[in-house]
């Protein structure tokens, strides 16, 4: 009797490690597929017309939060925002209006007010697939996003939330352009991990929470 119920408990064991967890884990925006962010939390999310940020975690992210509504710009859902395209559904492929071109630039822009970096990365992407939260790649287009902003300072798309030190871009590639205000980078208690820029030709570290104006960037 004691032998069968060894053989039950083992059988049991066995068949719990052959369950695998739902639960997915991202580390980029390219782990969610072309219309899913990865957002702070770790866990992808996608277009949502039911949500008020436009946005809703996907099924398999973890911590109650399969399916839930992604908290969003809700102190500025207006048109900027993108929220009533991404609810009506017209995510396009180009750059719609109101991005526009800068002193002839290839690339487009347009500024969101009063959002935070982790906001503003989600609300890029909301109306075109092809948006995303600025990033200067050289001292002339910084100076245009300086121009679309419309006043300083305001958020670029680099951060080093994933790796301390190790600044990376909307694209997920290592940042080439960044020209440090003095004393910068720093990361003074409880952390500044998102760049913004504080003149037309400098960059420095904030808090991502900080609520400001934002460019985002959409290649035609």
């Amino acid at each position: 009797m004691r032998a069968i119920a060894m053989c039950l408990l083992i059988a049991a064991a066995a068949s719990a490690g052959c369950l695998r967890s739902t639960q997915f884990n991202c580390s980029s925006d390219t782990a969610c597929g072309t219309m899913g962010v990865c957002e702070a939390v770790g866990y992808c999310s996608f277009p949502s017309s039911t949500c008020e940020s436009g946005r809703t975690y996907g099924e398999s992210a973890g911590q109650g939060l399969s399916n839930a509504c992604v908290p969003g710009n809700i102190d500025n859902p207006g048109p900027d925002a993108g929220i009533d395209a991404a609810i009506d559904g017209a995510v396009s492929v180009g750059c719609p209006s109101p991005y526009a071109s800068v002193n002839g630039s290839a690339h487009r822009y347009k500024a969101l007010t009063n959002v935070s970096w982790d906001t503003a990365r989600t609300d890029c992407k909301l109306n075109s697939a092809s948006a995303y939260l600025a990033v200067p790649d050289d001292a002339p287009e910084l100076m245009n996003l300086s121009t679309a902003a419309g006043g300083l300072p305001f958020w670029i798309g680099i951060d080093d939330q994933a790796t301390e030190g190790t600044y990376l871009t909307q694209k997920n590639l290592p940042a080439t352009f960044h020209p440090w205000a003095a004393g910068e980078p720093d990361d003074p208690p409880p952390g500044e991990d998102c760049v913004n820029a504080v003149s037309a030709t400098e960059i420095a570290t904030d808090r991502c929470g900080t609520k400001r104006t934002v460019v985002c960037e959409c290649e035609p």
